[in-house]
């Protein structure tokens, strides 16, 4: 099939402001025109997305899906799911993703299961689960250099730069995010030992991120992003 020209492909990593993302864009274009893939058993999963690759007993058919939804004029498509996944059926530059500062991520995915009761063992337990170690690195393996990869960490300003790049009105929503601190808080109680033990487990994870907050930090941004950037920055200080 050809490439589509005109839905972007977001994939979501977990606890990257994914949630946020993925509820400004069914905002700005309508819940009906963003397609959503969590995996087979994720609530958040669409209908037509379980019908032609979880329910199906052929292989997963990933590029009659895409037709269809193409055909049916929806914008995004968004999960948790690789870059490899849907990939091949997207323009490189129309592929969007977010990365964070791996530690506070994967606390941050800790503390949240840990409150859900979906995980019962200690934060070293939780780092050597195969489906940790690296995940963000997992999810963008093979993407390319035109695509856009945001920072959690300065997320304002990447959605800045997506609205520019793609001229939409993407507005700010923060969404679930832990009040008590989270990933970030939890970080400083890790002892010595665990925080070894992390870094040696996540090196890729680590390039991946400081290549891409090198690249983000890097980027020409045009002059009226900047300056609503600057503006919203003076109107949150008088806030705090």
């Amino acid at each position: 099939m050809e490439l589509i020209s005109d839905m972007l492909l977001v994939v979501h990593v977990p606890k990257t402001a994914g949630t946020s993302f993925r509820q400004a864009l069914e905002k700005y274009f309508g819940v009906a025109q963003v397609i959503r893939d969590y995996g087979p058993n994720a609530p958040a999963t669409l209908e037509i997305v379980q019908n032609y690759l979880y329910r199906n007993e052929k292989p997963e058919q990933r590029s009659e899906l895409v037709q269809a939804i193409s055909e049916n004029s929806a914008k995004v498509l968004i999960g948790h799911f690789s870059v490899q996944k849907y990939g091949r059926f997207f323009k490189q530059e129309n592929i969007i993703g977010f990365v964070r500062d791996p530690l506070e991520r994967t606390c941050s995915e800790y503390v949240h299961r840990m409150n859900n009761a979906t995980f019962e063992g200690s934060f070293s337990d939780f780092i050597n689960e195969p489906g940790v170690v690296n995940i963000q690195s997992r999810y963008l393996q093979g993407i390319s250099e035109k695509s856009l990869i945001g920072l959690t960490e300065k997320y304002s300003e990447s959605l800045m730069v997506i609205n520019d790049s793609f001229q939409l009105k993407l507005s700010t929503l923060n969404r679930n995010i832990d009040k008590a601190g989270g990933g970030k808080k939890f970080a400083t109680s890790l002892s010595k030992q665990e925080l070894d033990l992390f870094y040696t487990l996540n090196e890729e994870d680590m390039v991946l991120y400081r290549a891409a907050a090198q690249r983000f930090n890097a980027l020409d941004i045009p002059e009226e992003v900047g300056n609503r950037f600057v503006n919203w920055l003076k109107r949150k200080d008088k806030h705090v």
